[in-house]
C-alpha cells in the first residue's frame, strides 16, 4: 500500500506541477488538474495509514508504549487530511486547511525516521526526515498567511490577482516562499519515501 501511496503522490504533484505551469485559461481543465491532484492526496494518505500501522508494529520491538502514540498519532493526522480535503470538495471547508496537519504528519516522519525507525536504511530515514521538513514548510503558509497577510485564507480560496493587504508584501512573500520550497522539497520526496520505505518492508517480510 505504501509504493500505491507514493505513486498518488507523485500523480499528485504533477498535476499540481503542469497547473502551476500552464494556467489553463479553460476552468474546466483547471479544475480537472486541481481536483486531481486533491484526489491523489487523499488516496495517498489512505494508503499510507496501512503502512504506517505496520511501520509501529516494528518500532513496537523496541518501545512498546511509543509504537502505540507514533500510530495513533499518524492515523489521526492522516485521516484528518482526508476529511479537510473531502470537506473542501464541498465549498465547506477553505482549501488550504489540510496543510496544517499534513505538516503534523510531516513532524511526526521527522520524529519517526530520527528517533524510532532504527530499522530502517540510514539513507530512508534520512530522506523520510527531509520529506517531513518539506510537508513542515508546507504547513507554515495557512498559518503563516493567515496572521499575517489576511485571516481570510482560512475561509475560502485568496486569488493569485488578488494584492496582498498594504503593509503585507514582506509577510506574503515569505510565506509564499515558504509554500514552493515545501512543495519542491516535501511533495516530491514524501512520496518516494513511502514507495521506498514501502518495498524496503515489503523485502524485509519476505526474508
Amino acid at each position: 500500500m505504501a509504493i500505491i501511496s507514493g505513486a498518488f503522490g507523485l500523480a499528485a504533484f504533477a498535476c499540481l506541477i503542469v497547473f502551476l505551469v500552464m494556467r489553463p485559461s479553460d476552468q474546466r481543465i483547471a479544475q480537472i488538474l486541481l481536483r486531481g491532484h486533491d484526489v491523489g492526496v487523499i488516496v495517498q494518505c489512505l494508503c499510507l495509514i496501512p503502512f504506517a500501522l505496520a511501520l509501529a508494529a516494528i518500532v513496537r520491538r523496541h518501545s512498546h508504549g511509543s509504537s502505540r502514540v507514533m500510530a495513533a498519532t499518524a492515523v489521526s493526522f492522516l485521516a484528518l487530511v482526508v476529511v479537510l480535503m473531502l470537506l473542501s470538495f464541498a465549498n465547506v471547508a477553505a482549501d488550504v486547511l489540510y496543510m496544517i496537519p499534513q505538516g503534523a504528519v510531516g513532524a511526526w516522519l521527522i520524529v519517526v525516521c530520527w528517533k524510532f525507525a532504527t530499522d530502517l536504511p540510514k539513507g530512508l530515514r534520512r530522506l523520510g526526515i527531509v520529506a517531513g521538513v518539506g510537508l513542515m514548510l508546507i504547513s507554515i503558509f495557512p498559518l503563516g498567511y493567515a496572521l499575517f497577510v489576511d485571516s481570510a485564507i482560512l475561509h475560502g480560496p485568496i486569488s493569485d490577482d488578488d494584492p496582498a493587504p498594504p503593509g503585507t508584501e514582506t509577510a506574503d512573500g515569505i510565506v509564499h516562499a515558504a509554500l514552493a520550497i515545501g512543495t519542491l522539497i516535501g511533495c516530491t520526496a514524501y512520496p518516494i519515501w513511502t514507495a521506498l520505505a514501502g518495498r524496503w518492508l515489503l523485502l524485509r517480510g519476505g526474508k
